[in-house]
């Protein structure tokens, strides 16, 4: 489901339940809503809102976490795509084949990761993992012209190793970080507890009013987490735009 799915249905359950609970209200009998068991309902209902609040944050500020990880991600691979050509150009023209597999490499990964994106691809670049072999094979078979190249050389080869690793922790953050289970759980604790507001609420339009804001805010905070559980899909995602730059520098 996605962020603004998930913020639209959470709003609607929440200020649903609160309208629910002011119809309940006003059919009970007026001694019904006082008392003992009145008192131990609201206690009941705040543990469950004190319980929904504790993780609303601490999935939200993980989930931030997680996404400012990818994009941290996405830039340590774009500067290692860059450090990589550099030292190839370095190593003159027997590193050309190479240089020309790098940067198909990094277009089919762009487009793999960012699908919406249109980087310039050949016909046969559809496997970037078929693209990292080639490459691999072609760092192996150069050979330097001359004997200062040889520490060039074994640089490069760490640099290749560094930049799979790199394309890796990129899939590794792709997908959900966040089971649906989760959020339902969460709704339904929120439902109860806007249910239980509506209830002992005073009826009137600007009782309403409030509890239709804060639904709203909840429902943007369920928004956010659902949004940041995948860097790479969404309304907020990790931007392509290091990807890009790097493309260009590859193809000066």
């Amino acid at each position: 489901m996605s962020g603004p799915a998930a913020g639209v249905i959470a709003f609607l359950c929440l200020f649903s339940a609160a309208i629910v609970g002011a119809v309940i209200q006003a059919r009970l009998p007026v001694m019904a809503a006082r008392g003992q068991a009145n008192g131990a309902i609201r206690r009941g209902v705040w543990m469950i809102a004190i319980m929904a609040g504790i993780m609303l944050a601490g999935m939200t500020v993980y989930l931030k976490f997680h996404f400012d990880t990818a994009n941290r991600d996405v830039r340590a691979f774009s500067f290692q795509i860059v450090d990589l050509d550099s030292g190839l150009r370095r190593m003159g023209p027997p590193a050309e084949p190479a240089r020309a597999l790098l940067f198909r490499y990094a277009a089919r990964t762009m487009k793999d990761v960012w699908p919406e994106s249109q980087p310039r691809l050949g016909p046969d670049d559809t496997h970037a993992s078929r693209l990292y072999t080639d490459l691999e094979t072609a760092i192996a078979r150069m050979q330097p012209l001359v004997e200062q190249d040889r520490s060039q050389l074994s640089s490069i080869r760490q640099l290749m190793r560094e930049v799979g690793r790199a394309r890796w922790t990129l899939d590794e953050r792709a997908g959900r970080a966040l089971s649906p289970w989760t959020v339902t759980i969460l709704v339904l604790w929120l439902m109860v507890t806007f249910g239980t507001l509506g209830m002992s609420t005073e009826r009137s339009r600007l009782a309403l009013g409030m509890l239709a804001v804060c639904a709203l805010a909840l429902a943007g905070a369920v928004f956010l987490a659902v949004e940041y559980a995948d860097p790479y899909q969404g309304v907020i995602m990790v931007s392509g735009e290091p990807m890009r730059d790097a493309l260009f520098s590859l193809s000066d």
